[in-house]
């Protein structure tokens, strides 16, 4: 009776650690984010105060990213070079036509663009000290505030995915009322990289001009009407948002 009972303590006993390590092992399945970050679609929605609302898409290809605006069909890529330095690209989906720049010829109103912007859409500094953190595995939740004079940004990160989940500008009016300016959310991502690769190749496969070479082709049809709709001009830095203002202002 006694074998009996020792036997069923040893096998109750085998059977908790069997029950302990199974737990511990799915408890870290599920906190784990086994996805490649690097490759990667996510879908966005950005509405301004004045109710516009804006789709477009972030392509993510390793050293590559675009954004694709959904109004517009045109694409924004930039690819960084082992020097640092980014090579941008602007497509026209809908002429099937490029317009190809070096290095140095994009900047931003505010001196050089940073890759983390274009990259993730906000930059590193400001993903420094989260406010709070929720979640687990690929849905881990960071939650950041910046406030500067009258306007606060906050931010909800997935840092797994190197993703903005929501970005929101909000603007203090003068009886201390905050006002939201722009709210930008994640709508949905996709993690196929088969597909990600076949759209990167299918823009790389457009006809394409060197942004120098524009102002000897200008009989060139597609881009005479770039440049009479301002995507295109000489002098500037050669990106426009999709309303045709120009986002930066380096000159020859």
């Amino acid at each position: 009776m006694m074998k009996y009972l020792a036997l069923t303590v040893v096998a109750a006993t085998a059977m908790s650690a069997l029950l302990s390590t199974t737990a511990v092992a799915q408890q870290q399945t599920i906190e784990q984010c086994d996805v490649n970050a690097h490759v990667i679609k996510a879908n966005y929605q950005q509405q301004q105060k004045q109710g516009d609302t804006q789709q477009f898409g972030l392509w993510r290809l390793n050293a590559e990213v675009a954004h694709q605006s959904m109004q517009s069909g045109v694409v924004d890529k930039w690819q960084q070079l082992s020097t640092g330095q980014m090579r941008p690209v602007r497509y026209f989906e809908q002429y099937q036509r490029a317009i190809e720049y070096q290095p140095g010829e994009l900047r931003s109103n505010s001196g050089n663009v940073e890759w983390a912007q274009k990259y993730q859409l906000v930059s590193d500094n400001l993903l420094q000290t989260p406010v709070r953190e929720q979640g687990q595995g690929c849905e881990r939740e960071q939650y950041f505030e910046h406030a500067s004079g009258t306007q606060k940004l906050a931010v909800t990160w997935l840092p797994e995915l190197q993703l903005v989940k929501t970005m929101i500008i909000s603007e203090q009016n003068d009886v201390g009322e905050w006002q939201v300016l722009s709210t930008l959310k994640l709508q949905s991502y996709q993690l196929t990289p088969q597909l990600i690769e076949r759209q990167f190749a299918l823009w790389d496969r457009y006809q394409s001009t060197d942004y120098a070479d524009v102002g000897d082709n200008e009989q060139d049809a597609f881009l005479s009407k770039m440049i009479n709709q301002g995507f295109i001009e000489h002098g500037a830095s050669g990106f426009y948002s999709s309303d045709g203002h120009a986002l930066g202002g380096h000159h020859h």
